[in-house]
């Protein structure tokens, strides 16, 4: 098993599909299985404890339902993905599970390979998400610093905003932006003819 496998917590009270989820889910080396609840109550103790990637949790159980387990699951760790399983592909079920933040609902019988590719789908669609937060933080800091620090702009900002103005040739916040970029970055040949560009077409 990879160290950097990603947790896997099934949630089922039928023995049968604790062990037919395991088998589907033992072939891939990037998934690690931590635990298995058999109810809602248990699913939030085993959640805390091992702080899992996915979720994997049949929607029909004793005490909590899916969508209650997964509301409080979420409650203390919102980057959790809960997958909901279910025999019984209703409407007003799934929209109770999503509506409480389950990221997919997939009926039984699963086709083969199914629920790793759907998990695999969630974890990279996480770590994308992460990575564009990130990069949206990081321009944002550097937006800010433009105006107040007298600190070099970081090529990707730069590379950014010569982006726009590619995009947006009549832009002229982009442009004047632009022109700041390169006047902090002693880029006075680059910032040359953009003043020019900028003088003319005021």
């Amino acid at each position: 098993m990879s160290d950097t496998a990603s947790k896997v917590l099934i949630v089922t009270d039928i023995s049968e599909s604790s062990s037919e989820t395991t088998r589907m889910l033992s072939s891939a080396a990037d998934l690690q299985i931590v635990a298995t609840a058999t109810s809602g109550s248990d699913a939030l103790t085993l959640a805390q404890k091992h702080q899992p990637d996915v979720v994997v949790m049949d929607y029909d159980m004793p005490g909590l339902n899916g969508a209650e387990a997964t509301r409080a699951i979420l409650a203390a760790n919102p980057d959790t993905q809960i997958v909901m399983l279910s025999v019984v592909n209703d409407a007003q079920d799934i929209r109770a599970a999503m509506r409480a933040g389950a990221r997919d609902y997939l009926a039984k019988p699963l086709e083969p390979g199914e629920l790793v590719e759907t998990i695999r789908w969630l974890l990279r669609e996480r770590r994308d998400y992460a990575r564009m937060q990130a990069f949206v933080t990081q321009m944002r800091k550097a937006y800010e610093a433009l105006f107040t620090e007298d600190t070099p702009v970081p090529p990707t900002v730069i590379a950014f905003l010569e982006s726009q103005v590619q995009k947006s040739p009549g832009d002229r916040l982009a442009w004047e932006t632009l022109a700041v970029a390169y006047a902090r970055n002693r880029e006075w040949t680059k910032l040359a003819p953009l003043v020019a560009s900028l003088s003319t077409s005021g």
